[in-house]
Protein backbone atom coordinates (compact mmCIF):
# COMPACT_ATOMS: atom_id res chain seq x y z
CA UNK A 1 0.00 0.00 0.00
CA UNK A 2 1.58 3.56 -0.22
CA UNK A 3 1.46 5.83 1.86
CA UNK A 4 2.12 9.54 1.89
CA UNK A 5 5.69 10.54 3.90
CA UNK A 6 5.09 13.87 4.21
CA UNK A 7 1.86 15.92 4.86
CA UNK A 8 0.92 17.31 1.47
CA UNK A 9 -1.73 20.30 2.01
CA UNK A 10 0.89 21.43 5.05
CA UNK A 11 4.07 20.98 2.19
CA UNK A 12 1.83 22.78 -0.45
CA UNK A 13 0.88 25.74 1.80
CA UNK A 14 4.44 26.00 2.45
CA UNK A 15 5.13 26.84 -0.91
CA UNK A 16 1.90 29.24 -1.57
CA UNK A 17 -0.47 26.72 -2.50
CA UNK A 18 -3.64 26.97 -1.10
CA UNK A 19 -6.86 25.13 -2.01
CA UNK A 20 -7.85 28.39 -3.58
CA UNK A 21 -4.55 28.76 -5.53
CA UNK A 22 -4.92 25.15 -7.01
CA UNK A 23 -8.56 25.77 -7.75
CA UNK A 24 -7.65 29.57 -9.31
CA UNK A 25 -4.49 28.25 -11.04
CA UNK A 26 -5.49 25.17 -12.52
CA UNK A 27 -2.55 23.04 -10.59
CA UNK A 28 -4.61 20.55 -8.31
CA UNK A 29 -8.33 20.53 -8.80
CA UNK A 30 -10.94 19.81 -5.83
CA UNK A 31 -11.21 16.35 -5.76
CA UNK A 32 -7.12 15.81 -6.27
CA UNK A 33 -6.85 18.49 -3.03
CA UNK A 34 -9.61 16.20 -1.24
CA UNK A 35 -7.82 13.30 -1.70
CA UNK A 36 -4.26 15.10 -0.66
CA UNK A 37 -6.57 16.35 2.71
CA UNK A 38 -7.66 12.89 3.78
CA UNK A 39 -4.15 11.05 2.54
CA UNK A 40 -5.42 9.14 -0.42
CA UNK A 41 -2.74 8.49 -2.41
CA UNK A 42 -4.96 7.22 -5.40
CA UNK A 43 -3.27 10.34 -7.66
CA UNK A 44 -2.82 10.00 -11.04
CA UNK A 45 0.69 9.66 -12.40
CA UNK A 46 0.06 13.40 -13.79
CA UNK A 47 -0.79 14.84 -10.14
CA UNK A 48 2.53 13.35 -8.76
CA UNK A 49 4.27 14.82 -11.62
CA UNK A 50 2.73 17.82 -10.64
CA UNK A 51 3.22 17.96 -6.79
CA UNK A 52 6.72 17.05 -7.40
CA UNK A 53 7.32 19.93 -9.27
CA UNK A 54 5.67 22.20 -7.25
CA UNK A 55 7.46 20.92 -4.39
CA UNK A 56 10.72 20.38 -6.12
CA UNK A 57 10.76 17.00 -4.68
CA UNK A 58 11.51 13.31 -6.21
CA UNK A 59 8.38 10.61 -5.30
CA UNK A 60 10.42 9.12 -3.06
CA UNK A 61 10.45 12.11 -0.94
CA UNK A 62 6.61 12.00 -0.98
CA UNK A 63 5.62 8.37 -0.99
CA UNK A 64 6.27 5.14 0.56
CA UNK A 65 5.00 1.48 -0.31
CA UNK A 66 3.87 -0.25 2.82
CA UNK A 67 3.88 -4.00 2.36
CA UNK A 68 -0.07 -5.56 3.96
CA UNK A 69 -1.32 -8.77 4.19
CA UNK A 70 -3.84 -7.63 1.67
CA UNK A 71 -0.87 -6.80 -0.85
CA UNK A 72 0.73 -10.34 0.02
CA UNK A 73 -2.27 -12.31 -0.92
CA UNK A 74 -3.37 -10.06 -3.92
CA UNK A 75 -0.37 -9.72 -5.79
CA UNK A 76 2.98 -11.66 -4.41
CA UNK A 77 1.75 -15.05 -3.55
CA UNK A 78 -0.29 -14.77 -7.03
CA UNK A 79 3.58 -13.91 -8.57
CA UNK A 80 4.56 -16.98 -6.14
CA UNK A 81 2.32 -19.60 -7.33
CA UNK A 82 2.35 -18.83 -10.79
CA UNK A 83 6.65 -19.03 -11.05
CA UNK A 84 6.68 -22.58 -9.68
CA UNK A 85 3.56 -23.81 -11.42
CA UNK A 86 6.08 -22.61 -14.57
CA UNK A 87 9.28 -23.77 -13.11
CA UNK A 88 7.36 -27.72 -12.27
CA UNK A 89 6.83 -27.95 -15.95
Amino acid sequence: MLQYKIDVIKELKNVGITTTTAKNTGIFGQATMKKFRENDTTISLDNLNRLCAVLEMQPRDILKYVETDEDREKYISKISENFIENHKK
